[in-house]
C-alpha cells in the first residue's frame, strides 16, 4: 500500500507552497538594470522636468553635468501625459463617481500627474501620498500638497510594516474596521491607487517581477482582510507594466494560472482601463474566431452602456468589431476551423504580393521562401480542419446527451469511435486539440470564464512616450467581492479550509491538463471516489460541465470555473476521510518546489 502511494506521488509530484495568512514583508533586495537611452526620450514638459533631474543619467554623465546627487530609484516609471489622464476620466470616470469625497491612499505617486488628476475628479476628504523618494518628487507634488487634507509620507507603501503604520485612525480617522464575523461589504469611502511600474523589471528573491508579487499580495489581502482590505472591500486602481498584468487578466486559457483563478474567486472584476495593444506573446494564442467574437461582444456591451472610446485610443481589434457590428456579422466560435494569427502568415502575404508584381524566378530564394511559407500555411489549415472535425463530433455527442433521443448504448458506441480517432492521431495533434477544445470550453460558458472575455469595455491604447521612461504601462481597475466563507478560514484558530484550498489548487494546477479524477487521487487516494460523484456542476453542461466520459473530453483543472472551484472546496470539507492540514502539507511538499514557484502567482 505504501509503495503504491509513493509511486502515485512520484508520478504526479503535486507541489504548492503553504499559504501565509499575512503577506511577507518586502525588503530592498531587488535586482534590476538601467533603462536604455532609447527609452528616455522626452515628450512634454513633465517628462522634460523629470529628465532634467539627472536621476536617469548614467553615472559618468552625472559626473560630467554635475546633475542630481539625489539618490532615487531610476527604475520607476511615471505617467507624463495629461491627455492620457483626461481620456481615462472621460472614458470610465462615471464608474468612479461613487467614490467622490472619499479617502485616497496613494502609493508611489511619483511625479504626481495621475494623483493630481484623480484628486481633481474625486475631490477627496483626505489624500495620503506614500512616496519613498520624497526628496526627488516633493517639488513635483507641491501643487497637490498645497491643497487641504493632503499629506505626504516619506515611506514605501509596498513595505507592509510602513503601509500598516499609515492604516491607523491617525491618518484615516473616518475609516473603521468592520466586525470580522459579518459578511464582507464594499467600502466606497476608501480608494487605493498605486504605480508599481518599473523598467527594467525589478526582481525580488525568486520572483521574476516585484510588481507581480505586490499584485499577488494585494489580491490575497481581499481574502484575509489584511492591509487596507481590513476596512471592507476596497477598490484599487493600479498602474503596472503591460507584461506584469498577464497573470491577473490572461487573454488565453494557457495563461490562466493560480493568480487568475484567485481573481475570479475574489474580485467582481479586474479591468484593463488602458494598455498596450496586442498579445503579450506569440507562443500562447487561441482561435482568431474566439477573439473576434469576444471583441464584438465587448463592443455591444459598450454600446449598450453608452460608452465612447476617446479619439485616437481605438485598438485595431475594436475597429474590426465596430465594422462587424455595423454589417450585422454573426461570429460563432467553433462553427468553422480555427485560424491562428501566426507571424509566417504576414511573411507569406508579403511574398505573394511581391510575386504578383515581380513574378519571382522559380530558382530564386524569394520563390523558394514563398513555397516554404505556403507549405506551412497549408499544413496548418489541414491540422485545424482535423481539430475542427474532432470538436464537431464532440459537440454532436453532447447534443445527443442533452436531447435524450439516443440510447446509452448508441452514445457509448459514438464515444468509443470518437476516442479511437483521437488516439490514432499524432501526439502533437492530440495536445493541440486539447488546447483548442479547452479554450472553446471556457469561452462558450455564460458568462465566459476569462475576465478578459467578460470585460465591460475595451482598453484604451497607450503610447510609450506617455510614460517616462518610455515603456507601455497598463491601468488596472480591481473591484473586490465577498469571498466564499470557507476561503476565509485560515490560520490556527480556524478549520484551515482556506489553507487546504491553497494546497489543493496548487497541486491540481501543477497538472492542469490531466483529468480531475487522476489529479485528485494523486493529491490524496480516495478523494476522487468521494468528490467526483457528488460534484454536480462538472456534469452540468450548462454550467461548465462535461457529459462525455472519454478521457480526451474529461474536465481538467484548467477548465474549472470559479463556482466549480468553490464546490470542490465544499466537497473536500465534507469528505469524512479528508486528511488533516498537516498531512496535506506533507503530501504536497514531498519534493521541494521548483525555483520561482514558492508563493508565486504563476503556479
Amino acid at each position: 500500500m505504501f509503495g503504491v502511494r509513493k509511486n502515485v506521488r512520484n508520478i504526479f509530484k503535486p507541489r504548492l507552497s503553504i499559504h501565509q495568512s499575512s503577506p511577507p514583508s518586502l525588503t530592498s533586495r531587488t535586482v534590476s538594470s538601467k533603462p536604455l537611452k532609447s527609452q528616455l526620450k522626452v515628450s512634454g514638459s513633465l517628462a522634460d522636468k523629470l529628465a532634467d533631474t539627472g536621476v536617469w543619467l548614467a553615472r559618468k554623465q552625472k559626473a560630467k553635468t554635475g546633475k542630481s546627487k539625489i539618490k532615487a530609484d531610476k527604475n520607476r516609471v511615471n505617467i507624463v501625459s495629461e491627455r492620457l489622464c483626461d481620456d481615462i476620466f472621460s472614458y470610465v470616470g462615471s464608474s468612479l463617481d461613487r467614490h467622490k469625497g472619499c479617502d485616497i491612499l496613494d502609493i508611489y505617486p511619483g511625479a504626481g500627474l495621475w494623483s493630481r488628476k484623480l484628486h481633481d475628479y474625486l475631490q477627496p476628504r483626505s489624500h495620503i501620498l506614500m512616496e519613498p523618494d520624497a526628496e526627488l518628487y516633493e517639488p513635483f507634488l507641491k501643487p497637490l500638497l498645497d491643497r487641504p487634507n493632503t499629506t505626504l509620507i516619506p515611506a514605501s507603501g509596498i513595505l507592509w510594516r510602513e503601509l500598516n503604520s499609515v492604516l491607523t485612525p491617525e491618518y484615516l480617522p473616518h475609516q473603521t474596521v468592520p466586525d470580522a464575523t459579518e459578511p464582507q461589504k464594499r467600502n466606497d469611502t476608501l480608494l487605493v491607487t498605486a504605480n508599481i511600474a518599473f523598467h527594467p523589471k525589478k526582481r525580488f528573491l525568486n520572483f521574476g517581477s516585484l510588481a507581480g508579487l505586490v499584485l499577488y499580495q494585494f489580491i490575497d489581502a481581499i481574502r484575509t482582510s489584511s492591509l487596507f482590505q481590513r476596512y471592507g472591500l476596497v477598490r484599487m486602481l493600479i498602474w503596472a507594466r503591460h507584461d506584469d498584468i498577464t497573470s491577473l487578466v490572461p487573454k488565453v486559457m494557457q495563461k490562466r494560472r493560480k493568480q487568475a483563478v484567485d481573481t475570479d474567486l475574489m474580485c467582481e472584476w479586474v479591468r484593463e482601463v488602458c494598455g498596450r495593444e496586442g498579445l503579450e506573446t506569440v507562443w500562447h494564442v487561441r482561435d482568431a474566431n474566439i477573439n473576434a467574437s469576444s471583441n464584438l461582444a465587448t463592443w455591444k456591451r459598450m454600446q449598450a452602456a453608452g460608452m465612447k472610446m476617446p479619439k485616437g485610443r481605438y485598438s485595431e481589434d475594436l475597429k474590426a468589431a465596430r465594422l462587424a457590428a455595423r454589417s450585422g456579422k454573426v461570429i460563432v466560435p467553433g462553427s468553422k476551423p480555427a485560424f491562428f494569427k501566426k507571424p509566417y502568415y504576414d511573411v507569406l502575404h508579403q511574398l505573394e504580393a511581391e510575386h504578383e508584381e515581380q513574378n519571382f524566378d522559380k530558382e530564386s530564394d524569394s520563390f523558394r521562401e514563398m513555397r516554404i511559407q505556403r507549405w506551412k500555411a497549408t499544413s496548418e489549415e489541414n491540422k485545424n480542419q482535423r481539430i475542427f472535425n474532432f470538436v464537431a463530433d464532440l459537440d454532436a455527442i453532447n447534443a445527443l446527451y442533452k436531447s435524450g433521443q439516443a440510447s446509452p448504448e448508441e452514445i457509448e458506441r459514438l464515444e468509443a469511435e470518437w476516442t479511437a480517432k483521437i488516439q490514432a492521431s499524432p501526439g502533437g495533434l492530440i495536445a493541440e486539440f486539447a488546447t483548442s477544445k479547452d479554450n472553446l470550453h471556457l469561452y462558450r460558458q455564460d458568462p465566459p470564464v476569462l475576465n478578459w472575455d467578460r470585460r465591460a469595455y475595451d482598453p484604451m491604447t497607450v503610447q510609450p512616450d506617455e510614460f517616462f521612461p518610455n515603456i507601455h504601462c497598463s491601468l488596472l481597475d480591481i473591484q473586490p467581492k465577498a469571498v466564499h466563507p470557507l476561503l476565509r478560514q485560515t490560520g490556527p484558530n480556524s478549520n484551515r479550509a482556506g489553507d487546504c484550498f491553497e494546497l489543493i489548487k496548487g497541486s491540481l494546477l501543477s497538472h492542469s491538463t490531466l483529468p480531475l479524477s487522476q489529479t485528485l487521487d494523486a493529491l490524496m487516494p480516495g478523494a476522487a471516489d468521494y468528490i467526483i460523484p457528488r460534484w454536480k456542476s462538472i456534469r452540468d453542461i450548462d454550467h461548465g460541465g462535461v457529459l462525455v466520459k472519454s478521457r480526451n473530453a474529461e474536465l481538467t483543472p484548467r477548465m474549472l470555473n470559479a463556482r466549480q472551484w468553490e464546490e470542490l472546496l465544499e466537497l473536500w470539507m465534507e469528505w469524512p476521510f479528508r486528511p488533516e492540514f498537516h498531512e496535506l502539507v506533507a503530501r504536497t511538499l514531498d519534493e521541494a518546489p521548483e525555483e520561482g514557484n514558492s508563493l508565486t502567482p504563476d503556479i
